[in-house]
């Protein structure tokens, strides 16, 4: 049977490269101006990731920076 702190290793690097992959972008809201998304990192842990959030409005501004932490557990 594998180690469950290996296999909970695994699902933690999957999930945040998931979400990291997923998270880029823009938003698409019904009402109010777009938010694009950027990535600025990912931790070395492969616990969090950092990111940008900017309005677009038509152009992107009011930059702010948001770090997420992910943190995954066996149950």
């Amino acid at each position: 049977m594998a180690d469950p702190d290996d296999l909970t290793a695994d699902v933690q690097d999957y999930a945040l490269g998931t979400l990291a992959e997923w998270i880029k972008g823009y938003t698409v809201p019904e009402e109010g101006p777009q938010q694009k998304c950027t990535l600025l990192a990912v931790a070395e842990d492969g616990r969090s990731i950092d990111i940008q959030m900017e309005t677009c409005d038509p152009f992107p501004y009011d930059a702010k920076v948001f770090r997420i932490w992910l943190e995954v557990e066996a149950l």
